[in-house]
């Protein structure tokens, strides 16, 4: 795969500074209709000649902001027990299209596991948690919700598929009330 042009390579190559490239590159109007940067014609003429013949593609931006992902910490109690495993697997799918990327983790019921997990979680920066609590441990819950991070606590049905669709419907209105 060729190598991105960015917009470093143009200014080398068009003998002039980064910023001046990113002026023409990115020269928005100002509300009376004039350039927000002005740039002498030429050079804006020649910078964009130096863009057009290296083939610059101005994607990687806009991708970076329309593409960013959601990361959701999901911390269940087994990763054996089947009920999870469809949950999880129907969870990540319907979040998936929504730009959430889900990471799995299992506190295997130890409630010490629970805490370094949602302390991993808490500290990485995740965007939200799913969480199932340990029954015994009312402290490791208490805490993420003090930490304000957005939290969904799934509620057990018969049906995991079911659970796992109310689940990821609460995360994603949680994350659209947080503007994630």
């Amino acid at each position: 795969m060729p190598r991105t042009i960015t917009i470093k390579d143009i200014a080398k190559e068009a003998g002039v500074s980064v910023a001046l490239v990113s002026f023409v590159m990115n020269n928005r109007l100002e509300a009376d209709g004039k350039p927000k940067y002005r740039v002498g014609e030429s050079t804006r003429e020649h910078i964009l000649e130096v863009a057009r013949r290296m083939n610059y593609r101005p994607v990687a931006r806009v991708l970076r902001r329309q593409m960013r992902s959601v990361v959701v910490g999901v911390i269940l109690p087994d990763a054996s027990d089947p009920y999870y495993g469809q949950f999880a697997s129907r969870l990540e799918r319907l979040t998936l299209p929504e730009g959430c990327t889900l990471l799995f983790a299992y506190s295997q019921q130890d409630p010490v596991r629970f805490e370094r997990l949602s302390d991993l979680f808490l500290t990485q920066k995740a965007d939200a948690l799913v969480v199932v609590p340990i029954p015994e441990d009312k402290e490791g819950l208490e805490e993420i919700r003090r930490s304000g991070l957005p939290c969904v606590v799934p509620v057990r049905e018969d049906d995991p598929l079911s659970a796992a669709a109310e689940c990821a419907s609460r995360l994603l209105r949680l994350l659209q009330e947080q503007n994630l």
